[in-house]
């Protein structure tokens, strides 16, 4: 079973950013939603007494923000309450600006043995325009800071952003493959409801086009190909041995847990550990006080308030084996596609050892290709 935690206080709101995290909050919100958080835990370890913990991943917001004491109270939470935990990988999300000596060394000593840093640019022009808090120095120095205390760790880059060029993408990817093992390449998406899609609207700022970020993606496929790094999904890149566990397993569609505001589960196991009739996905309501007060109302995990639950189909299952294995190198069971060819997109296609996978090409048109085959 993989285990997300999610801590959504943020320093500040980048710019691009609707992902459930809140800046400004006091310190008494803070303690008060960690209260809530380790009570959960405490449920959740009732409820998969038998379920295997194989990886835990605590992202955000900025879980970088937590302070030593709390790191070394979260985590020992996490293992003392759930009879079988023994996580191969446990990955923390940290931003430059707090990736501090002292938070960097607590998260180690807690158990954590990945980092995962979202850098997004090393351009100080493009920092400033999506509202990061760090510069580029300063996230050169956090993740040399990181690599003396980690040997595995990510650095994330945003590819599409206003001063993006050809050769400002080339260096900055190509300087982040030579430091990290790990590497995400993220197109920018412009979300409905944030600040820079507002700004783009108004036409105060100036994006590249689609063309123009879909050949930013197509450098960074090369320069991290040249730095030893493969890509093992659409946005991900790694040297081999260094790919996330944790991810590898919500894209083959593994039993997972999710606590926190607004993380989402997929659960197929009953307490005893046996299968469900059905697949069900649920997930915690994102706002943060309906979250802590839904938790402190109840007495079990099966009680908690959520903002949704789904038992899943037979065709629901098919169609996210097929949209989710599509993003990886591995593809997925070429007997979901029934025998079925596609001559309009199978020269983006692979077959082989009974199972599809995308080509470069088709990875670049994605969403065309899964619109025929699904």
């Amino acid at each position: 079973m993989l285990l997300y935690i999610h801590f959504p206080f943020c320093r500040s709101k980048c710019a691009y950013c609707d992902f459930n995290s809140y800046a400004g909050c006091s310190d008494v919100l803070v303690f008060s939603y960690l209260t809530a958080l380790k009570r959960e835990i405490g449920f959740a370890g009732e409820r998969f007494s038998e379920g295997k913990i194989d990886t835990v991943y605590l992202g955000g917001g900025t879980p970088s923000l937590l302070s030593p004491g709390e790191i070394e109270s979260l985590f020992r939470k996490l293992s003392s309450n759930f009879k079988r935990y023994s996580p191969v990988e446990v990955t923390a999300e940290v931003n430059p600006e707090s990736a501090t000596e002292d938070v960097l060394l607590a998260f180690r000593d807690a158990g954590v043995d990945r980092i995962s840093m979202g850098v997004q640019s090393l351009s100080d022009d493009n920092l400033k325009s999506i509202g990061r808090v760090h510069d580029a120095t300063g996230a050169r120095r956090a993740a040399e800071r990181i690599a003396r205390v980690f040997g595995n760790f990510s650095l994330d880059i945003i590819v599409g952003l206003p001063y993006d060029t050809p050769s400002l993408v080339r260096d900055e990817v190509r300087e982040c493959g030579n430091l990290a093992p790990h590497v995400s390449v993220y197109e920018l998406t412009l979300e409905e409801g944030t600040p820079l899609a507002a700004r783009a609207e108004r036409g105060e700022i100036w994006l590249p086009s689609e063309d123009e970020v879909a050949e930013y993606m197509e450098l960074a496929v090369d320069v991290l190909s040249e730095a030893g790094a493969e890509r093992y999904e659409v946005s991900n890149f790694a040297r081999r041995g260094y790919e996330c566990r944790h991810n590898i397993g919500y894209w083959t569609r593994e039993e997972y847990l999710g606590l926190g505001a607004g993380a989402h589960s997929l659960v197929k196991t009953s307490k005893e550990g046996k299968a469900l009739p059905a697949e069900i996905r649920f997930a915690s309501p994102k706002d943060i006080n309906a979250y802590i007060g839904g938790i402190n109302c109840v007495g079990s995990f099966d009680d908690v308030p959520r903002a949704e639950m789904t038992a899943l189909s037979p065709a629901e299952i098919r169609a996210e084996s097929i949209m989710l294995g599509a993003r990886t190198r591995e593809g997925f069971p070429e007997s979901l596609l029934s025998g079925r060819k596609f001559g309009r997109v199978e020269e983006f296609l692979r077959r082989e050892k009974g199972r599809v996978s995308l080509t470069r090409r088709g990875m670049a048109v994605m969403n065309s290709v899964l619109a025929e085959i699904m």
